[in-house]
């Protein structure tokens, strides 16, 4: 098994797990976070959960949190063999962070980030060598799913890029190389304009509920508005407010819904409630009556559309990044033709008229 450590910061839900990762698969971890209250939740959790994700079959060491120590000490990242950033998406706090932690290392440790939003050229513009920084993007919930979206900026060097894949691979992830970087890569772009979409729908009286057992149908495990829970309706909300900074109005959204939830604590799966109730890790999605899942897809496609006329990615990758990522059956652009592209022409063009909202300006042409 690796002697090698990876030194992680940020304790929260995305790196607690991704911790417990790395550790399952030999790594020594250090776990580093500036809260102690944070750092004790970590712990507790890994010691808690090891057996309940070994049953499910996500992870086979036992022991595994017994390879991760907890630190509030940024000095310990003189230790790591490669660091892997998982801090509040603050564009100015993560440079920070990367700034301060590149004078205790050599210039041969390479550095990733799992940011959801920011692109690699902004953050490593702070550091002396930018071509150590590349990105090394989760999916949530980070343990069972399988992609990794790995991008470069404009200095990132190949070498970085693969020591980045290489260690994807030795935690039995799917790396998935975009050609060209952009905020929110490809999976959250594709995610947001659902999420806009879903609370427009939200705004105007249709239930949580029967837009996500509308989507649960098709057979993905996480509903839309379960995905905002999921990931937190606070990182939602700057996610969004990223995007709109890099791509406009067409991830606007009605705010006042995710603030009044916000204000009121409901954060989501972190606090035990957000639109659902969730207990045990799980939502409880209340019954409805599920609805026509065409809009959903719709503004998915023809997001996808617009990353694959970007030369971002090509089709058949976006559509590998939905399986891996949302555990669709098909890819996107198969749902396409099984919704019919007309159909969803003919759609989006209704909603255009309806809402004059740019998530529903059609992009591509039958």
């Amino acid at each position: 098994m690796s002697k090698e450590v990876v030194f992680i910061a940020g304790a929260g839900l995305m790196g607690r797990d991704i911790a417990l990762i790395f550790a399952n698969y030999g790594y020594n971890v250090i776990l580093f976070d500036i809260s102690e209250n944070t750092l004790h939740k970590a712990s507790s959790l890994h010691k808690k959960q090891i057996s309940m994700l070994i049953n499910m079959g996500l992870l086979q060491d036992e022991y595994a949190y017994e390879k991760i120590s907890y630190t509030t000490d940024i000095d310990d990242v003189h230790k790591a063999d490669f660091v892997f950033e998982s801090i509040v998406e603050d564009l100015e706090i993560k440079r920070e962070f990367f700034k301060d932690i590149e004078k205790y290392l050599s210039k041969d440790i390479i550095f990733a980030t799992n940011t959801s939003s920011y692109t690699v050229s902004e953050l490593s513009i702070v550091l002396t060598y930018p071509e150590r920084l590349g990105v090394m993007h989760f999916s949530n919930p980070p343990i069972e799913t399988e992609l990794i979206e790995v991008a470069g900026g404009n200095k990132t060097t190949d070498s970085t890029l693969e020591e980045i894949i290489g260690k994807c691979r030795s935690i039995g992830k799917k790396p998935v190389v975009l050609d060209k970087e952009c905020r929110g890569f490809v999976l959250n772009r594709l995610l947001y304009v659902a999420f806009a979409d879903a609370l427009l729908r939200i705004d105007e009286g249709e239930p949580p509920q029967n837009i996500d057992l509308g989507v649960k149908n098709l057979g993905v495990s996480y509903g839309v508005v379960e995905e905002m829970d999921l990931i937190g309706l606070d990182i939602t909300m700057k996610v969004f407010d990223n995007l709109i900074e890099a791509y406009g109005d067409r991830y606007s959204y009605p705010k006042n819904i995710l603030m009044n939830l916000i204000k009121e604590g409901r954060l989501g799966k972190k606090s035990g409630s957000g639109f659902y109730r969730w207990v045990s890790g799980k939502a409880v999605i209340p019954e409805g009556e599920a609805s026509d899942p065409s809009r959903t897809i719709a503004v998915v496609v023809n997001e996808a559309y617009r990353i694959k006329n970007e030369e971002v990615l090509r089709g058949e990758e976006i559509d590998e990044i939905c399986k891996l990522g949302v555990k669709t059956p098909v890819g996107i652009f198969d749902m396409a033709e099984l919704f019919g592209l007309e159909n969803l022409t003919d759609l989006l063009i209704k909603l255009y008229k309806e809402n004059d909202h740019p998530v529903y300006q059609p992009t591509f042409k039958i």
